[in-house]
C-alpha cells in the first residue's frame, strides 16, 4: 500500500456523497421524477412509487417530527438473491455516520475523565510517528489533524483487503501515512485515518475493543439489537440474513473486504437509529453539555460543510445550505460503494430524518429528494 496525496473520486464516497446528487441527475439511469406536492405522506409515497422499484436494491426511511414518526417506508431489496425485501430492521453499512458514534464514544470517555479533548495522540498511542506530535484528540474529531486518508489517498485499494485495525500502526512506515498535509489545527481536510486512530484511542483508554465498547455503552443500553461493528470476528450477515448487501449482491465494498473501523464499519437499521437519535436528544447517551460541544462548529472541511466533533453543522454557505440544512442543524452523511445514508437532526423544526440505502447514486438521488420534499413541506406548513 502506498499512500500519497492524490485527488480521486473515492473521496466522494466518504466525504460528500451528497455532491453526486447534482452531478448524477442528468444521467438517464439516475433521473428521478418529482410528483406534485400534496400532503407529505402522499407526496413521498408517490415519489417512491415512481422512482424506486420493488425489485431493485432500495432504501429504508424514517422521518420523525415533533416527537412522532411522521413517515416510515421501506422499498426495494436488501439482497437480490432470494428477493429479501427491506424492512425497518434491515441493517445497512452506515458509512461515515459511524464517525458520529465514534465521536460520541470519545465524549463518553471525556465525561468519565479518562481523556481530554486537548490530549495529544502520541501520549495515548506513543508508537505512532513523531510527525504526529502536535495532533490532539480535538484535531482528530474535527478533521483538522493534517492526516492523509488511508482510503482516499491510497493508489491500491486491494491492499486493504482483509486488513484489520490492529495492523494499521505497523503499515504506516513505508506507506506515506506518516506525512502530514499541514500543521495540525491550521486547516480542515477530511480524513478517515483520524477516526481510525480515535477507535484505537477508545480501545487503549477503555481497555475494551471498539466493537465491545460500542455494544456495552451505546447499542445494548438503548436496544439497538440489529446494530454491530464489522471486523475480523463479525462479518456482514453473521448475525442473521436481514442485512443489505452493496447493490444487493456484494459483501465486499469497492472490491475489498473492509474490516477497519472507526471512520466506518457500523451496520444499523432505521429502527435502531431512531432509538439512537431519541436517546441522544434525551441525553441518555451523553450529557447536553457534551452534545453542545460536539455540534459547535470547529471550522470548514474543504468545500463540503462546516464540521464540529463527529457532526456536520448547518453553518456556512454550501450547496446544501437552506435546501437540506439550516444553521442549527447537525447531521452526517455516509457513502461506501453501493451504500448511501444520512442522519439529520433539525432542532428548530424538531425534525429528524434517517435514510439508509444500498443502490449507489440512484438511491442517493432519491435520498436527497426525500429530504428536500420533507423539509419544504414542513416549513411551508409551520
Amino acid at each position: 500500500m502506498l499512500i500519497q496525496n492524490t485527488s480521486t473520486n473515492l473521496k466522494l464516497y466518504f466525504i460528500a456523497p451528497f455532491v453526486l446528487f447534482f452531478m448524477s441527475c442528468s444521467n438517464d439511469d439516475n433521473d428521478v421524477s418529482i410528483p406534485t406536492e400534496k400532503d407529505l405522506t402522499t407526496t413521498l409515497t408517490e415519489y417512491l412509487d415512481q422512482n424506486q422499484s420493488d425489485s431493485d436494491p432500495g432504501l429504508s426511511i424514517l422521518i420523525k417530527y415533533q416527537g412522532e414518526i411522521l413517515y416510515q417506508n421501506h422499498k426495494g431489496l436488501a439482497r437480490l438473491e432470494g428477493n429479501h425485501a427491506i424492512n425497518q430492521h434491515t441493517g445497512f453499512r452506515i458509512g461515515s455516520i459511524t464517525k458520529t458514534i465514534t465521536a460520541i464514544s470519545i465524549m463518553k470517555l471525556v465525561e468519565q475523565n479518562q481523556i481530554s479533548l486537548e490530549d495529544r495522540l502520541l501520549d495515548i498511542l506513543p508508537d505512532l510517528p513523531n510527525s504526529f506530535t502536535n495532533i490532539t484528540i480535538a484535531h482528530l474529531l474535527s478533521h483538522r489533524s493534517g492526516l492523509l486518508d488511508y482510503i482516499d489517498d491510497n493508489n491500491n485499494l486491494s491492499s486493504l483487503d482483509g486488513v484489520t485495525i490492529s495492523q494499521i500502526p505497523s503499515i504506516i512506515p513505508g506507506s506515506g501515512l506518516g506525512n502530514l498535509l499541514f500543521e495540525p489545527g491550521s486547516e480542515g481536510e477530511y480524513s478517515n485515518t483520524g477516526y481510525v486512530f480515535l477507535a484505537l484511542v477508545i480501545e487503549e483508554v477503555s481497555g475494551m475493543s471498539y466493537p465491545d465498547f460500542l455494544k456495552e455503552n451505546i447499542f445494548e443500553p438503548i436496544g439497538m439489537i440489529n446494530t454491530f461493528v464489522i471486523y475480523e470476528d463479525e462479518h456482514l450477515g453473521d448475525v442473521n440474513a436481514n442485512y443489505a448487501l452493496s447493490f444487493g449482491n456484494s459483501i465486499k465494498v469497492l472490491g475489498f473486504d473492509s474490516l477497519i473501523y472507526g471512520g466506518s464499519g457500523v451496520v444499523s437499521s432505521t429502527h435502531d437509529l431512531n432509538l439512537f437519535t431519541e436517546a441522544l436528544l434525551n441525553f441518555d447517551i451523553i450529557t447536553e453539555q457534551s452534545l453542545n460541544t460536539m455540534t459547535a462548529t470547529q471550522g470548514p472541511v474543504e468545500e463540503i460543510a462546516d464540521y464540529g466533533y463527529g457532526w456536520m453543522t448547518g453553518t456556512g454557505k454550501y450547496w446544501h445550505t437552506d435546501e437540506l440544512s439550516d444553521p442549527n442543524d447537525f447531521w452526517h452523511s455516509g457513502g461506501f460503494d453501493g451504500y448511501r445514508s444520512v442522519l439529520s437532526i433539525n432542532p428548530d423544526l424538531d425534525l429528524q430524518v434517517i435514510i439508509l440505502t444500498n443502490n449507489g447514486d440512484k438511491s442517493q438521488a432519491i435520498m436527497w429528494e426525500i429530504m428536500r420534499l420533507t423539509r419544504t413541506h414542513i416549513k411551508s406548513n409551520s
